[in-house]
């Protein structure tokens, strides 16, 4: 239901994370994501649970500091307690940053909307796995919905099943985008319900 949807971001890329943006030059949405990571004041209390599970994925925790100058920074500390800049960082770490750290500040609630584009781009084959078990627990314990574009059977398999084992499949929605028959460039979106084995086949044709 759209009327119970009160924020939304959008996340097309975690290369920008942690890095500089220029007002005027990036995308506005790059600088609005960046905002949002960049917010160190809870509004709700944060789900522990979640957050030590991201953690444990990252073997580290996401955070955000003040540098020399009192600007803040976003920073990676790795269980081993040694320090790196995010932007510096794997964009496996920053993957799971984006999550950690809107996860910390209360910017993920049962009113948000997460956007997200290829999730599995930049990502080991395990850690969308693991990716896809976090959308699955952040819905089922926070109610945080998701609209996600992905071209892995890795990742489309992940949540499926994930979603059922953690029984909240009926919560969960798959389309297949097919060349629109009287517009050429647009897709139709085909409803498929929990029914994976129609995206499997467009996936195949790669093998062809």
């Amino acid at each position: 239901m759209l009327h119970y949807i009160k924020r939304v971001a959008y996340v097309d890329t975690p290369m920008i994370v942690g890095n500089q943006l220029t007002s005027g030059r990036d995308k506005d949405y790059w600088e609005k994501l960046t905002d949002l990571l960049s917010d160190d004041s809870p509004h709700i209390e944060v789900n522990t649970s979640l957050c030590k599970n991201l953690s444990q994925i990252m073997k580290g925790e996401s955070m955000i500091e003040e540098d020399a100058i009192r600007q803040l920074k976003l920073s990676y500390r790795r269980a081993d307690g040694r320090i790196f800049e995010l932007k510096d960082c794997a964009t496996g770490i920053k993957s799971f940053s984006v999550l950690q750290l809107l996860l910390k500040n209360g910017f993920l609630q049962k009113d948000t909307l997460l956007i997200i584009d290829e999730p599995e781009a930049h990502l080991h084959p395990q850690w969308i796995v693991e990716y896809a078990r976090m959308i699955v627990l952040l819905h089922k314990e926070i109610g945080v919905k998701f609209f996600i574009a992905s071209h892995s059977t890795d990742m489309v398999s992940a949540i499926r099943y994930i979603a059922a084992k953690e029984g909240v499949q009926a919560d969960l929605n798959f389309y297949l985008a097919e060349d629109s028959e009287e517009t050429p460039y647009e897709y139709t979106y085909r409803d498929l319900g929990i029914d994976i084995d129609p995206i499997f086949k467009s996936f195949n044709k790669s093998g062809d």
